[in-house]
């Protein structure tokens, strides 16, 4: 009897879902432990797997950078019809809320979500990764672009350099994790609260009201 062909939809199915179950594996391994130290043996065993077959899904161990990176940033873009959604064609509303979404995927990733931090300019020097990485950042970066760029055009949002004010938002949300140990007494909705009030200016209201008496 001969054998049935392969259902491609299925096959990249497969896939989607062993690439997930590694990004999660991975994620718990780094809570413990840094990239270096983490081993793939380990990680393809925390997910469930041979420890060998985690190279049908991963060419290297670096590779497991590009997974994390990638991951979050599609949590994220599958968030944004939510968020589009409540912010009603907003600008300022919908920065804010996808601002609010990036802290709460980095809060549930937040130790991989440094190790990436750390490792990602060594990552971006390499000719093999390069084009990837910035394919990848590019769909995060992008999303920011293009709300700030509607804001504008509006007359709602004021910027003198979208590179630069794109990298301040994302220094503010990504503060949450990269200053962990600082933040320990402090809860996600009190930082969500604080960098918003930076964000909408209202961070020297007291000092305004005053110079207006």
């Amino acid at each position: 009897m001969a054998e049935p062909l392969r259902n491609q939809n299925q096959d990249e199915a497969l896939v989607r879902a062993r690439r997930q179950q590694i990004f999660a594996a991975a994620c718990r391994v780094l809570k413990h432990k840094s990239f270096h130290e983490a081993t793939v043996k380990e990680i393809a065993l925390e997910a469930g797997l041979a420890a060998g077959s985690i190279y049908v899904y991963l060419q290297s161990k670096d590779d497991i950078l590009l997974l994390l990176a990638e991951s979050m940033v599609a949590e994220l873009a599958e968030m944004l019809p939510q968020i589009r959604g409540h912010s009603r064609g907003e600008p300022r509303r919908e920065l804010l809320e996808l601002m609010r979404a990036a802290i709460e995927v980095i809060d549930r990733y937040r130790e991989a979500f440094c190790v990436l931090n750390q490792e990602v300019r060594y990552l971006a020097r390499r000719p093999g990764y390069r084009v990837a990485l910035k394919e990848i950042v590019g769909r995060y970066t992008s999303t920011v672009e293009n709300v700030l760029e509607r804001g504008r055009k509006v007359g709602v949002i004021f910027y003198d350099d979208l590179r630069s004010t794109v990298q301040a938002i994302h220094m503010l949300c990504s503060g949450w994790a990269m200053g962990a140990d600082y933040l320990g007494k402090t809860d996600q909705e009190t930082y969500w609260r604080q960098i918003a009030a930076l964000v909408e200016g209202r961070f020297f209201a007291a000092e305004r009201r005053d110079a207006e008496i």
